[in-house]
């Protein structure tokens, strides 16, 4: 096959590529293969830490003051003692789609947060963790219309966004707290095409289109809680909380090259800029998220949440298109159990933890949604010189999707560790 004629029918294969990309074979490394995040802004991480991971994601309007609670940030006030939170976060998925199955695994920092009080009601606090990742390969085989010759299309992506961020949280009297959380994300996402027309030649050329897009932008998410106590003395209380991520436009920067290869050999003749540092922004819809707990203090917490995301909202980076993705709505139940706080029995002192999470993800494939529903367990166990440091662990098990009709199904396990240090670790030591 001549280099033009060649050119030429990579042409049709690599414009046929960029459109429809159906995946029927996925490959990946990272927290684990994850098909779905060549959409939108890729898999979400969620702003939940080890404890209520265990309850089944749930919270908004609760926290035990010990640990701390990422998903309001008015529960930040609670944090009465200078408090260091760590996770790892772990995860086994098993991705079918038609007559093919994979398994993988990885794992990945999951969050490094310290909260410290400024004042009597004033806490500050500050985070890092990854807000999304992208990790997936597609590859297909199809017809080169006009031609006898097929054409292999392979799709990768990689990288992801990440989130620091600077928490104020305020209590205004006794049972009132707000609090408002600002953000700097930042990150990059590599998108690569490449196309190889199958005409049995020894050397077949491939052409392969790169883009790399770097994000950074200011986000804000507020966030306010109302203890109602129940019983006198605080035996018992209503706790309702809520909060909302505000639209976030991030700015971005993209670079795009096109390269021919024969042979593993690019053609430097035939290499290309087609965009350097070009400007644009990703739009990160809003999110409000609601929620309702009853707590007998030191005790018992029973929590419910609700969350909406507008993903209609969603915009590519110099894309009017929201990649078909749509607004989601998701339930979050769980209950923390502590038999007794002050009892000489350390197994009396671990704190138990059992959720429920169900809800739509913003995908939709052939017309059909895509539901994620799990499970969860959770333990605190008290450690360290008068048990005020903790290690906490959540499982998650669950599936999102089915097959069937080109669907992905996706069974994973997921496991979150988290290490709880408290004040006395910070003291300075003296010596009389």
């Amino acid at each position: 096959m001549s280099l033009y004629k060649g050119i030429g029918k990579l042409a049709i294969a690599i414009a046929l590529g960029c459109n429809g990309l159906a995946p029927t074979n996925a490959t990946a490394q990272g927290l684990g293969n994850a098909p779905y995040s060549s959409l939108g802004l890729g898999e979400l991480y969620g702003e939940s830490f080890s404890d209520n991971t265990g309850m089944g994601q749930s919270g908004v309007s609760t926290s035990n003051g010990f640990q701390i609670n990422n998903l309001n940030p008015a529960l930040w006030s609670r944090n009465k003692y200078t408090t260091l939170d760590v996770g790892l976060i772990g995860q086994y998925k098993e991705i079918v789609s038609g007559n093919k199955k994979q398994q993988n695994a990885g794992g990945n920092l999951a969050y490094v947060s310290i909260a410290f009080p400024v004042g009597r009601r004033w806490t500050l606090g500050g985070s890092l963790k990854p807000y999304s990742f992208v990790d997936f390969e597609n590859t297909s085989t199809r017809t080169i219309p006009g031609t006898g010759d097929q054409a292999f299309y392979s799709n990768t992506g990689k990288g992801g966004i990440n989130k620091a961020s600077i928490t104020n949280a305020y209590q205004l009297g006794r049972y009132v707290s707000l609090g408002l959380e600002t953000s700097y994300f930042f990150g990059n996402v590599r998108k690569a095409t490449e196309v190889t027309v199958l005409t049995g030649a020894a050397n077949p050329y491939v052409v392969g289109m790169n883009n790399r897009t770097n994000y950074s932008d200011f986000g804000f998410r507020a966030g306010g809680a109302v203890r109602i106590p129940i019983k006198k003395d605080n035996k018992m209380n209503l706790n309702v909380g809520g909060a909302y991520s505000f639209k976030t436009n991030l700015n971005g920067s993209q670079t795009g090259t096109l390269e021919l290869s024969q042979n593993s050999f690019v053609d430097p003749s035939a290499t290309d800029t087609l965009s350097k540092n070009l400007s644009g922004h990703m739009t990160i819809p809003s999110q409000y998220q609601v929620g309702l707990s009853l707590e007998l203090p030191l005790k018992l917490v029973v929590s419910a949440d609700y969350s909406h995301q507008k993903w209609s909202d969603y915009r590519g980076f110099r894309s009017s298109s929201n990649d078909g993705l749509k607004n989601v709505g998701r339930f979050n139940v769980g209950v923390e159990y502590l038999p007794r706080f002050l009892s000489l029995n350390y197994f009396e002192r671990v704190r138990y933890r059992v959720g429920f999470s169900h809800g739509k993800s913003p995908y939709v494939v052939n017309n059909r949604e895509v539901n994620d529903t799990n499970i969860s367990l959770g333990f605190t166990f008290p450690m360290g010189f008068g048990y005020q440091n903790f290690v906490s662990l959540a499982f998650v098990g669950g599936q999102r999707g089915n097959t069937g009709n080109g669907m992905v199904r996706e069974r994973y396990g997921r496991a979150v560790l988290g290490i709880t240090l408290l004040d006395r670790w910070f003291q300075k030591q003296k010596l009389d």
